[in-house]
């Protein structure tokens, strides 16, 4: 009788699996035929800035309408391909394209975030995005941000600041002035020249602010912080012309 019951019972596993696997079967078969309805966008990171919209993106996703998506097989549709044509779009950082059980297409695309602006005379603008990458300005909107000038971007505009020290030590430094309400509030342009040397145009006081280069950036923001908050409300605010920073422990006004 034990006997028995162990053949009776392999039995009725072996069939329990069979069931489970043309269950699965019958799903995959069901998925691979399975159409796309429709198409569902969702943009990430805006945030008040509006570069891109749905319809732009639908317009990467078929090819200004020219390539057919929905109502197309899924067995079709090559969704890497689809994310790298969303990817195509400066103002894009990225994308994720996945179907789900009700046949639809998602997409999830995150939007560059500016947090500074390269104005050049006589050339093209360009913004600086949250993750140190150089993208072209936008026609549709504008971004408040602060603006950078001068020679030291031109190496960066094809690569973004992140591709030698010395551009990330100032992305650094631009990140966490962006980040900073006080600082943000501060500094209104940052010229740079070849050399790295940073001088600040405050968005409220007249002072011109010798910076220097991005080393040991905290310890000179602590010092114009003094300058800001015991130094200007005892002279005045437009008292000073002209403050330096570059020299250690030391605060130059003129």
């Amino acid at each position: 009788m034990q006997r028995k019951w162990r053949i009776n019972s392999g039995v009725r596993i072996g069939i329990m699996l069979i069931v489970v696997f043309a269950a699965i079967g019958f799903v995959g078969k069901k998925h691979s035929d399975q159409v796309c309805n429709k198409i569902i966008i969702k943009i990430e990171n805006q945030q008040g800035n509006f570069f891109i919209n749905e319809g732009d993106v639908m317009d990467l996703i078929t090819n200004n309408g020219a390539e057919r998506v929905v109502t197309m097989p899924f067995a079709q549709i090559q969704l890497k391909k689809l994310e790298e044509q969303v990817l195509v779009h400066k103002f894009i950082e990225s994308a994720q394209v996945y179907k789900d059980l009700s046949g639809n297409l998602t997409v999830e695309a995150t939007q560059a975030r500016p947090i500074a602006r390269i104005f050049r005379p006589g050339g093209k603008d360009y913004y600086v995005s949250d993750r140190g990458e150089v993208i072209p300005v936008s026609s549709r909107f504008t971004a408040r941000v602060m603006m950078l000038s001068g020679s030291f971007f031109k190496n960066y505009l094809d690569s973004g600041l992140l591709v030698d020290e010395e551009g990330k030590e100032f992305f650094n430094f631009i990140d966490r002035i962006e980040k900073d309400e006080f600082w943000n509030a501060q500094f209104a342009q940052l010229d740079v020249d070849r050399k790295g040397n940073i001088t600040i145009f405050p968005q409220v006081t007249k002072q011109e602010i010798q910076f220097g280069t991005t080393r040991n950036y905290s310890e000179k923001l602590e010092k114009l912080r003094i300058f800001y908050e015991k130094i200007l409300p005892d002279k005045g605010w437009n008292y000073y012309d002209r403050v330096n920073l570059q020299f250690k422990d030391q605060i130059i006004c003129e």
